[in-house]
Parts: C-alpha cells; sequence; structure tokens
C-alpha cells in the first residue's frame, strides 16, 4: 500500500460498488458476512480493529470499503490513500491463536492473485506475487496487503485484513511515487471499472473465505507451492532491505510452508521472516 497525493485523479471516483449484487454473488458460506460501504474514512484497518476490540465473538467476516481514506497506512507504518482502486478491510475471525497466523499475509495474497484469475483468465497469467505482501505486473505494483492481529480471547483473533487493489493506473501517484504501478485494467481488454468493479470484488471475498477455511485446517502450508509456483523473482538474484540498508542477498528459491522465504545464499539456503524487510531485485528498485 502506497502514498498518494492530492487531488483525486478524475477516473478514481466513477465507480461505485452495487450492494445487493455484491451480496447475491456472494457464495452461501459467506452470506452471513457483514458488508459496509462508505465514501470516506479515515482507515478502513482502524475502523474494524475498533470494531474487533468492542464487537462480541462471530464466525461471520465483515467487509468494510471506503472510496477514499484519509489516514490509510501501510507496511512499516507508511501513509497511504484510497483514490483509483478497490481499497478495503476484511475481518476474518480465527479460532487460532496470533502464534498460528505465519504465512497468512502469503495466503492472502495468493487468494486475491487466484480471484484475479477467476475474472480473466489472462489477468491471472500476468499476475506475480513478491514476498510478503504485494502483487506485480510486470514489476509494477498492483496491490499491496496489510494484517493486523486483534486478539479475541484463547485461541481467538480476528485478522484485519487490508487490500489496496489497483483498478487503473494512476499517473498522479505514479509521479509522486517516482515508479511505475499497474492497474486491472491494462490486462483486461474492455475491463470498465463502473461495471465490472463488484463482480471483481466478489471474487476476492469469496477466495478470501475459501483461504480462511484452509488456513483454518491446516494453516498456509498447503499454499506454499501454489504461492512460489507464482513468485514473481523465483529463481533471480534479490536483496532484503531494511531502512533502506541491504540486510541479506541471495537467489530466492519460494517460501515453505511458514511463509519464509528461502533465499539461497553462499553459506547455504536460509530461511527468512518477513518482519520489516523488504524485498527488491538485485539489480533495481521495484
Amino acid at each position: 500500500m502506497t502514498a498518494a497525493p492530492d487531488p483525486q485523479p478524475a477516473n478514481a471516483q466513477s465507480w461505485r460498488i452495487d450492494a445487493a449484487a455484491l451480496r447475491a454473488q456472494l457464495p452461501q458460506s459467506l452470506q452471513g458476512w457483514t458488508l459496509d460501504l462508505v465514501e470516506e474514512t479515515g482507515s478502513t484497518n482502524a475502523d474494524l480493529t475498533l470494531a474487533c476490540r468492542q464487537a462480541p465473538w462471530s464466525e461471520a467476516g465483515t467487509l468494510r470499503l471506503a472510496y477514499r481514506q484519509t489516514a490509510g497506512r501501510g507496511r512499516q507504518g507508511r501513509p497511504w490513500q484510497g483514490q483509483a482502486g478497490l481499497t478495503f478491510s476484511v475481518a476474518l475471525p480465527l479460532a487460532l491463536a496470533p502464534s498460528q497466523l505465519s504465512g497468512l499475509s502469503l495466503a492472502v495474497g495468493l487468494a486475491l492473485a487466484q480471484a484475479l484469475g477467476d475474472v480473466d483468465a489472462g489477468l491471472g497469467a500476468r499476475v506475480g506475487l513478491k514476498w510478503p505482501n504485494d502483487l506485480q505486473i510486470d514489476g509494477r505494483k498492483l496491490a499491496g496487503i496489510l494484517i493486523e492481529a486483534v486478539p479475541a480471547g484463547p485461541q481467538r483473533v480476528w485478522a484485519v485484513v487490508g487490500i489496496g487493489l489497483n483498478l487503473v493506473r494512476d499517473p498522479q501517484m505514479e509521479v509522486a511515487l517516482g515508479r511505475g504501478l499497474a492497474g486491472v485494467a491494462e490486462a483486461v481488454p474492455g475491463f470498465d471499472a463502473r461495471r465490472d468493479a463488484t463482480g471483481l470484488l466478489a471474487a476476492v471475498l469469496a477466495r478470501l473465505g475459501a483461504m480462511r477455511e484452509l488456513f483454518l485446517a491446516q494453516g498456509f502450508a498447503p499454499m506454499a507451492a501454489q504461492w512460489s509456483a507464482l513468485d514473481a523473482y523465483r529463481d533471480q538474484p534479490v536483496r532484503l532491505l531494511h531502512d533502506g540498508k541491504v540486510l541479506a542477498e541471495g537467489i530466492a528459491r519460494g517460501v515453505d510452508g511458514d511463509g519464509q522465504l528461502l533465499l539461497e545464499t553462499p553459506a547455504g539456503l536460509e530461511r527468512i521472516t518477513s518482519g520489516e524487510l523488504s524485498l527488491r531485485p538485485a539489480g533495481g528498485a521495484a
């Protein structure tokens, strides 16, 4: 999730989610979910984090989508504002201890990539996963993920999953960031956010619901091979940075069953926990 300047790009607010159509497209297992769509908020993650702390436990998830976020936060506390895409959070109830959430951000990324493939096979074929929590097209960021855990008692935790998915490329944001971004529209012929955003969101929620069930039963392990197959940097030289400093270099070899990056170094195969690390290709700054 990244920072964006004001004012909003002209095409950012030309679409809306059809709440009734969204509900109708969800699988039966998600019909009990709360769907909360708002024009503007500070941060959907902050909204749901607070709600989860105050609400009684439920097995049903909650969606909160805002067409504009004014105080959103990305990874490592970076500010960001949703403008040219789907910006939303989902509270997933997990009957697990916080220590059992290893690999959840990767599982969410895989679910999001699979949903994009459900919407359009050509789009799915172009999407790559970037460890630990981004989606890309041709090295340009398409989506970002931020997860916050809210304990709710013994063996109970709410995973508040924040997602920012670019529907279109935002030139203003690209200028502000000094890097290219990707959008769904560029990869899907005829994609129209005004017509297609609702179906896209429904596909994402359906995949998140299915991922939740598998994660509850078996954790991330059964998804590791699928994630590695979509790894945008697998078998490529990469660097791992913290606060701009290179902490490790090697060849990316996918991930293990706990979601740790497998990094081949001169000293052997290392397993890297995400923490506050950022992955970059060895020869660039993607």
